[in-house]
């Protein structure tokens, strides 16, 4: 099925298919919903060309959805995961579930995923729809958790940990396993995006001990039944990128190539240049720049980079 030529398949890309969200939560790693009313660069028709391109290029193994909110951009969605679904992608879709009725839902069952992802906070509303600055937000994505998990799709339920729920994790493993989550993660926040004029968010050093604890003794518990994991720390993630360069990248809604999430390093632009290129002559050399190594290897795990803030500081351009 796939060409195999000039770098081809790929082995993953993420969609950030919009910046736009209708949330406002407090930690967002991307910084979405800050300028809704600023029309993204990569309209929802150059999201669908650049699907086509994709394919006819050699194709792409996994391919994550992501936002902003994914499902602001209608219909469009699902003419994406056609054309990529068509030639084979495994799909890994995140959302706030705000959207994600029983009826999307059903649509989205014909797919195949390695999981879909929805975000819930808490066991309770009110501190979850307070997190995410959207009143009825918890009940949107309860119900969107469930209707994921039986129209047959594998559910991740993704629970963030701060200092005001580190309490509720047993609670939050259970619920999730009730709803029929093939998988839970519980994390912390990362410093990146929103999350740095919000750092009572972060975990103390005993709150870090607490989270590992209740994750090895939920990952003991649910074994077999559903998967717990925690997050890794920024660093980790990117070592491990670092030394699988072309294991994936970013495509922006603004039509930049970013080499990471959660890193703020740019390599080029599919509005500007030729993705091919970009990805044949750009990915795996960025790698070794001494910008992005310094960046790694002097990684602060108290400070985590904030000199250096995440889609909130200007883009690093590598060429």
């Amino acid at each position: 099925m796939y060409k195999n030529r000039d770098g081809f398949p790929i082995s993953c890309l993420s969609f950030a298919l919009t910046s736009h969200c209708n949330m406002y939560c407090k930690h967002c790693y991307n910084n979405s919903g800050t300028c809704n009313d600023v029309p993204d660069e990569m309209t929802p028709q150059r999201w669908i060309e650049f699907s086509k391109y994709i394919v006819a290029h050699g194709g792409v193994m996994e391919c994550l959805l992501s936002g902003g909110e994914p499902f602001l951009i209608g219909d469009a969605l699902f003419e994406i995961m056609d054309i990529l679904h068509n030639d084979g992608t495994l799909f890994l879709l995140a959302t706030n579930g705000y959207l994600l009725t029983e009826e999307k839902a059903r649509k989205l069952s014909k797919y195949e995923y390695h999981w879909v992802q929805v975000s819930i906070d808490s066991i309770s509303p009110q501190y979850h729809d307070s997190f995410r600055n959207l009143k009825g937000s918890w009940e949107k994505a309860v119900c969107a958790s469930k209707a994921v998990a039986s129209n047959g799709m594998p559910l991740k339920i993704v629970h963030c940990v701060t200092p005001y729920n580190i309490d509720d994790i047993d609670e939050m493993c259970e619920f999730a396993y009730s709803m029929g989550a093939a998988c839970i993660i519980v994390g912390e926040v990362c410093m990146s995006g929103r999350a740095a004029k919000n750092r009572d968010l972060f975990l103390t050093s005993e709150q870090k001990e607490v989270l590992h604890y209740k994750f090895e003794e939920n990952f003991s518990k649910y074994k077999g039944r559903m998967i717990v994991k925690t997050s890794h720390t920024v660093r980790s993630g990117l070592e491990k990128h670092y030394m699988h360069p072309k294991s994936k990248a970013v495509i922006r809604s603004n039509g930049d190539v970013r080499l990471d999430d959660m890193a703020p390093f740019v390599v080029g632009n599919i509005l500007k240049e030729d993705f091919s290129e970009i990805w044949r002559s750009k990915i795996e050399t960025s790698w070794k720049n001494k910008k992005i190594r310094r960046y790694i290897t002097d990684f602060d795990s108290e400070d985590k980079n904030y000199s250096i803030i995440n889609y909130m500081d200007d883009n690093i351009f590598i060429s």
